[in-house]
C-alpha cells in the first residue's frame, strides 16, 4: 500500500512546509510497502557506514581536523565523539574477552618461584623452632636471651615477607608461623584495609576480572577526568570552551581504543612481533590532533604533546588507582 502526502506531520503534528517536516525531520511520504521498506534499511545502514568510516578515516590520519570541523558545527557529517567512543570501547571489550590481554597475569614460572620460596619459609621456621629449643635452655640456665629474641623477631618479619611475596607470586594460602599461630598480615594498620588487600593477593584473578567489569562499565570516567586538566592547559589561549575540551578527549581516548584493538588483534591473532612500536602511534596521533584542533606550531604542539602525554598517564594511573579500590572493596 502507497501512501499519500500528508498535510500535517504525522509524527509531531506540525504542518509541513515541503515534503519534510521542519520540527522533527520526519518524511511526508509514508511507506507501507515491503520495498520501502527494504529501501528505508538499506539506506539508513549505508548512510551510518559512511558516516562511520569517514570519521574513523579522519580520526587515524587528519586527528586535528576532525576535531576542529565537529566543533565547528559539522555534526551530520561525522558520528558523534561519543558514540564513536562507546562503539570502540566496545569493539575493545569484545577483542579483549575473545582473544584475551597482551600476556598471563602471572608470569612463566612465578608459581614454580612461589613453590621455592615457600621452602625457604619452611627452613626460616625451622631456625625460629630452633631459636626456641635454645632460649629454653638459655632460660633454664639463667643466660642472658637479647640476642635470640633478636633474632627471633628479624626472623619471623623475614618469613612473613617471604610468605606474602609467595601469595602475591600465585602460591596459594598463608601458612603458619614457626611458633603455630596464625599472624594477621599489617601493611597499613588499618586492620579492615589490610584484610582486603590479604585477600587480593591471595585471588588476583578474581580481583583482576572485577576491575576488567568494572573497567569496562567506567570507562566514561577517563573522560571527565581529563577535561579539567586539558582546560587548565589551554587557559591561555581563548575562545575556547569546555565542550571543544571533551570532544577532543573523546575522539582522542576512541583513537586510544582502537589502537588497543589493533595492538590485541596484532599479538593474539596474527602472532607479530613489534608491538611495542605500534604504542608510537598514540603520541605521534596526539601530536597531529593538538596541531590541528587547537591550531598551534610545531614547537608549541611538541610541548603540549609532552605535557598532555603525562596528564594522560597520571589520568591513567588514577583511574587504575580508583578501579582497583572498587574491585577490593565488593
Amino acid at each position: 500500500m502507497q501512501g499519500a502526502e500528508a498535510k500535517a506531520c504525522l509524527n509531531c503534528g506540525t504542518a509541513l512546509v515541503g515534503h519534510y517536516c521542519h520540527a522533527c525531520g520526519q518524511s511526508s511520504h509514508i511507506h507501507r510497502t515491503l520495498g520501502a521498506w527494504w529501501h528505508d534499511f538499506s539506506h539508513g545502514v549505508l548512510h551510518i557506514e559512511g558516516q562511520v568510516w569517514r570519521t574513523m578515516a579522519m580520526l587515524v590520519t587528519r586527528p586535528g581536523e576532525l576535531t576542529r570541523r565537529y566543533i565547528a558545527g559539522e555534526r551530520r557529517r561525522f558520528l558523534s565523539p561519543l558514540a564513536l567512543y562507546l562503539f570502540s570501547v566496545f569493539l575493545l571489550y569484545i577483542a579483549y574477552s575473545v582473544l584475551g590481554g597482551f600476556g598471563t597475569f602471572h608470569p612463566p614460572g612465578s608459581r614454580e618461584a612461589a613453590t621455592e620460596l615457600r621452602a625457604e619459609v619452611a627452613k626460616v621456621d625451622q631456625r625460629i623452632a630452633g631459636i626456641d629449643r635454645e632460649r629454653a635452655t638459655a632460660i633454664a640456665a639463667k643466660r642472658d636471651t637479647a640476642a635470640l629474641d633478636k633474632e627471633r623477631r628479624t626472623l619471623v618479619e623475614q618469613r612473613r615477607s617471604m610468605d606474602f611475596t609467595a601469595m602475591a607470586m600465585g602460591g596459594g594460602q598463608e601458612t603458619k608461623a614457626g611458633d603455630g599461630e596464625h599472624h594477621e598480615q599489617v601493611i597499613t594498620g588499618w586492620k579492615s584495609l589490610d584484610a582486603k588487600i590479604v585477600h587480593a593477593i591471595r585471588d588476583p584473578e578474581f580481583l583482576l576480572f572485577k576491575m576488567e567489569a568494572n573497567g569496562y562499565k567506567f570507562s566514561w570516567a577517563l573522560i571527565l577526568l581529563s577535561m579539567p586538566f586539558m582546560r587548565l592547559f589551554f587557559l591561555w589561549k581563548r575562545g575556547l570552551a569546555m565542550f571543544d575540551h571533551a570532544v577532543f578527549v573523546t575522539y582522542s581516548l576512541s583513537f586510544v581504543s582502537l589502537l588497543m584493538v589493533v595492538m590485541i588483534l596484532w599479538t593474539k591473532l596474527a602472532h607479530l612481533h613489534g608491538v611495542a612500536l605500534l604504542m608510537l602511534a598514540f603520541p605521534i596521533h596526539l601530536f597531529l590532533q593538538l596541531r590541528g584542533a587547537y591550531r598551534l606550531g610545531r614547537v608549541s604542539g611538541l610541548l603540549m604533546t609532552l605535557v598532555v602525554s603525562v596528564m594522560a598517564a597520571t589520568v591513567l594511573l588514577i583511574w587504575i588507582i580508583g578501579l582497583l579500590a572498587l574491585g577490593m572493596a565488593h
